[in-house]
């Protein structure tokens, strides 16, 4: 059976998709630049689309899902480390940067369709690295919320997206920032930065 893929916005990334050769792997793919849920189309199977910096993971999902309310396997590129998270918290079921690879869409939507989640590998390294660093010096002071905000201070999240990630004031991320600096011993977002990369808690 064919899978129906939709691509959403695929301006926005540098991917570009064979569609006779996604359809000899068994998908059908299908380009919007963005539809309601009105519009004259089957119901896909699998959606991907694009990260926007500038909304949030858990409305961008909102927005994505309006598309197709019944479709549940969401795929997103364009993303890393916590934002992957974000996404992954709001019912993503895959984060990848497909590139021109073909096949290997083709393989990411069979897998995800048949209820597997994916990650790329980059991503899912740095992932992993953060989990095991968590539980080592100098991040075994740091409570799991000074952890979460010093990663996402270190990918240069803004207060308020970090608020609105975890559903706290942005005066708590502002006390959590300052019990950083005096935990770790760093000064300013530039430090963070380059003490999460010396981790590899972030890519450089």
């Amino acid at each position: 059976m064919a899978i129906r893929l939709l691509v959403v916005d695929s301006e926005s990334s540098a991917n570009t998709f064979d569609a006779a050769a996604l359809a000899a792997e068994g998908v059908m793919a299908d380009v919007t630049e963005f539809a309601g849920p009105d519009c004259d189309r089957p119901q896909p199977d699998v959606i991907w689309f694009a990260d926007r910096a500038e909304r949030g993971a858990v409305a961008r999902v909102a927005e994505i899902r309006a598309i197709a309310p019944e479709c549940r396997a969401l795929l997103v590129a364009g993303v890393c480390g916590s934002r992957a998270l974000a996404y992954l918290q709001a019912g993503v079921v895959g984060v990848a940067d497909f590139g021109t690879d073909t096949q290997r869409l083709a393989e990411i939507a069979h897998r995800v369709l048949g209820g597997a989640y994916y990650l790329d590998p980059d991503i899912a390294q740095v992932l992993a690295i953060r989990h095991v660093k968590r539980l080592l010096e100098p991040f075994n002071a740091l409570s799991s919320r000074e952890f979460d905000v010093f990663c996402m201070l270190a990918e240069g999240f803004a207060l308020q997206d970090i608020a609105e990630q975890f559903g706290i004031s942005s005066k708590t991320v502002s006390n959590c920032q300052t019990s950083l600096k005096l935990k770790l011993g760093l000064d300013g977002r530039d430090a963070m930065k380059k003490f999460a990369e010396s981790h590899g808690l972030i890519s450089g």
